[in-house]
């Protein structure tokens, strides 16, 4: 069953309907009672009622014309005396026109009181006439003279008018009392009607202000509070059934999409911030980032163009950064990175800006005075580098780091962000280059010397690829029956316009842009080309880099090259230096043990030089041992570095290692170590590294001697 919904519309309707007939019973029962009181007030309205009114304008216009008398006499401009003569003149006018129709109204036999009052009022306006005539003189006005004359014509004339209103007025009173009498009765009744009507107003009043004036309120002040941000406001009569309970349904939806709105602008909002937060600030450690270090250092560029300053540009890189995230993990790593930037802000001023470029790399801007702008700089780079070697404890870990800080200066290197920028970094390799925990300034030296280098990079790429690095081959001469053991293989490279580099130029470098492999693979790979037909007995030596000792595919794939040669396995020998084994000990272990498997033999070079340790000789089952060519050179004029040579020889020896002695180039060394049981010998008195020309050469004519021998 459906309700009957009684709208606000109709309820006001039928309110309006029953107000409206109750106001129109009342009109007609007044009409009728003034229609039965018009005929006896009719002739007391037009007669007595339009006298006492016309009387009461006299005296009013009298009064006005008297004030402006006065205001006449007081004037002490021209303009304002002018003025009142105007004002007195139109009130003259008006008392004129009402006289004549007063006296219209009554003649003189029914009136007596009007001569009198005709009378006054012309000898006033005389009087009037002949002061307005004589040249107003404001001290004689002020002392009284002429005025005082006109005011007691105008008491004759106003006492004049005031018994014609007191006799009018007792005439109509009389003729009042008759029609009163008449109206008492219809007013009593209109008065009752009156009464019904006022009631049913208030009821009226009442039920609009309960339901419509009290609601429409509540929900103004909900809307108010809507627009003043409280999206949570209750909206009141939203469970009416009518237009105010559409009202508050439709502001309640407004308010449901205001709230909605609000939370998508403020996660907007948010998402603004956070988003200008990333573009100015490093999320990992809260320090200014490389976009916001730039904007600093134009500003700071453009205040040492003005002559205000003089400013530095410090780049900190950490050193072997890397192996701690591999070892410890990202999270450690992440947690060191923000220890670092903590120690970088509390060692600089207050004034310098610390960023973070990226990765294990930091910035410091320094501005100071132009006089003390190097002192400055060295100053915060020192404080930095010893802030950073202090030993990082995280947890129950402990790591100890060191930096590498290039630092350039404005205006000296550079009047743009990116001269400074890139003198910085150019200064910081070196400072890494140098030995690493150091801080270097910028020089032109070093800018000219980056330029050699990436024209050398440039180089070696296009050679490597070109198949420009050619194998040479040293001897190795077996020192108990002088014969040709084998040979090392070592590349050479000659550059049609760098010319000759040398390897201890080309190789690190190849290291470091990552074309060792290739580099090493193209050697090798024509080195066994070369030399396969040199036979069985001649052993070809090749080495291997530390880096290439990482791949765990290192064997399998130098089985592939020599197969797809056909060189015998068992004809190589690799050597490594100590320092390879270091990284990475289970990998290279697993790696020249699969290279022993296959017949290949393994040399340790360099022995004596760098990381030498004795659990490398137990731990890993070298077939030789090199020594550094070092302590072989220095034998000549060192007795020293002859006991050591002796005391490794008697070890290795012991060992039953073959040994292997690098740099002989005289015959007393030759005999000493020969003496003292080295095998094999390698250096310029046997020949240096030549092409496969020149060594086949020397093989023919060292197998011919031993022929003849």
């Amino acid at each position: 069953m459906t309700s009957f919904r009684f709208t606000l519309q109709a309820q006001l309707a039928l309110f309006i309907g029953a107000f409206l007939a109750i106001v129109l019973g009342l009109a007609l029962l007044s009409t009728q009672s003034l229609r039965v009181v018009e005929g006896k007030t009719e002739a007391l309205a037009s007669k007595w009622i339009d006298g006492t009114r016309i009387l009461g304008e006299l005296t009013d216009r009298i009064s006005e014309f008297r004030i402006a008398e006065t205001y006449r006499a007081l004037a002490e401009a021209e303009e304002e005396r002018i003025a009142a003569e105007q004002r007195a003149a139109e009130h003259r006018v008006v008392i004129e026109e009402l006289r004549h129709d007063y006296e219209l109204l009554f003649d003189a036999e029914q009136r007596p009181d009007l001569a009198k009052f005709r009378d006054a009022l012309a000898a006033y306006f005389a009087a009037h006439d002949d002061w307005m005539a004589r040249e107003p003189d404001v001290a004689a006005i002020r002392a009284g003279h002429g005025v005082n004359a006109l005011h007691g014509l105008y008491r004759t004339t106003d006492e004049a008018a005031d018994a014609a209103i007191d006799r009018l007025e007792w005439s109509a009173r009389a003729e009042a009392e008759t029609a009163a009498r008449v109206t008492e009765g219809a007013l009593k009744t209109s008065l009752l009607a009156s009464a019904l009507a006022v009631a049913f107003a208030i009821w009226l009043l009442f039920r609009v202000r309960e339901q419509i004036t009290r609601p429409l309120a509540a929900i103004t002040a909900a809307l108010a509070q809507l627009a003043a941000g409280n999206r949570y406001v209750e909206v009141p009569e939203i469970g009416r059934d009518d237009e105010i309970g559409a009202m508050a349904k439709s502001l309640d939806v407004f308010r449901a999409n205001a709230q909605a709105l609000e939370r998508a602008h403020e996660a907007t909002r948010a998402a603004q911030e956070h988003a200008q937060i990333l573009a100015r600030q490093d999320s990992l450690t809260g320090l200014p980032n490389r976009r916001m270090l730039v904007a600093d250092l134009h500003a700071a560029i453009e205040r040492v163009e003005d002559g205000a300053a003089a400013c530095a540009l410090l780049f900190v890189d950490l050193d072997r950064f890397k192996p701690i995230n591999d070892l410890e993990g990202h999270r450690f790593g992440d947690a060191v990175l923000c220890e670092v930037a903590r120690r970088l802000r509390h060692v600089s001023r207050k004034s310098d800006i610390v960023a973070r470029l990226g990765g294990d790399e930091f910035a410091i801007l320094i501005e100071m005075t132009p006089a003390t702008h190097m002192d400055q700089a060295t100053s915060v780079a020192g404080r930095a580098l010893a802030a950073i070697a202090e030993p990082i404890e995280i947890g129950d870990r402990r790591v100890e780091l060191s930096a590498s800080v290039g630092v350039s200066l404005c205006p000296e290197d550079g009047l743009d962000v990116s001269s400074l920028l890139r003198a910085a970094d150019i200064a910081m390799y070196h400072a890494k280059r140098d030995g690493r925990g150091l801080f270097r300034f910028f020089e032109q030296s070093m800018d000219e010397e980056l330029r050699r280098r990436a024209e050398l990079e440039s180089a070696l790429k296009k050679a490597v690829a070109a198949g420009d690095i050619h194998p040479f081959y040293q001897p190795l001469v077996d020192l108990r029956d002088n014969r040709v053991y084998g040979f090392e293989v070592l590349s050479r490279w000659t550059d049609e316009k760098l010319g000759a580099i040398p390897p201890d130029v080309f190789i690190p470098l190849a290291e470091q842009i990552g074309v060792i492999a290739d580099l090493t693979w193209s050697v090798v790979r024509r080195a066994c080309r070369e030399t396969l037909q040199w036979g069985a007995q001649v052993r070809l030596s090749v080495n291997v880099s530390p880096m290439q000792l990482k791949d765990p595919l290192l064997a399998s794939r130098l089985l592939a090259t020599l197969e797809e040669e056909k060189f015998p396995p068992s004809r190589l020998d690799v050597e490594i230096t100590e320092s390879a084994l270091i990284d990475d000990v289970d990998t290279a272990r697993a790696t020249l043990a699969a290279l022993q498997a296959e017949g290949m033999r393994i040399s340790l070079d360099d022995f004596g030089a760098g990381y030498s340790s004795l659990y490398h000789l137990r731990a890993f089952h070298f077939d030789k041992v090199k020594i550094d060519r070092s302590f072989v050179l220095a034998m000549q004029h060192d007795e020293e570095s002859g006991r050591i040579v002796d005391a490794i020889l008697s070890l290795l020896k012991h060992l039953g290692v073959t040994t292997v002695a690098e740099g002989i180039e005289t015959a007393q060394v030759l005999r000493r170590l020969a003496e003292n049981g080295c095998e094999i010998g390698q250096g310029f008195y046997f020949g240096k590294a030549t092409p496969i020309a020149e060594a086949s050469k020397l093989l023919r004519r060292r197998r011919a001697d031993r022929r003849v021998a």
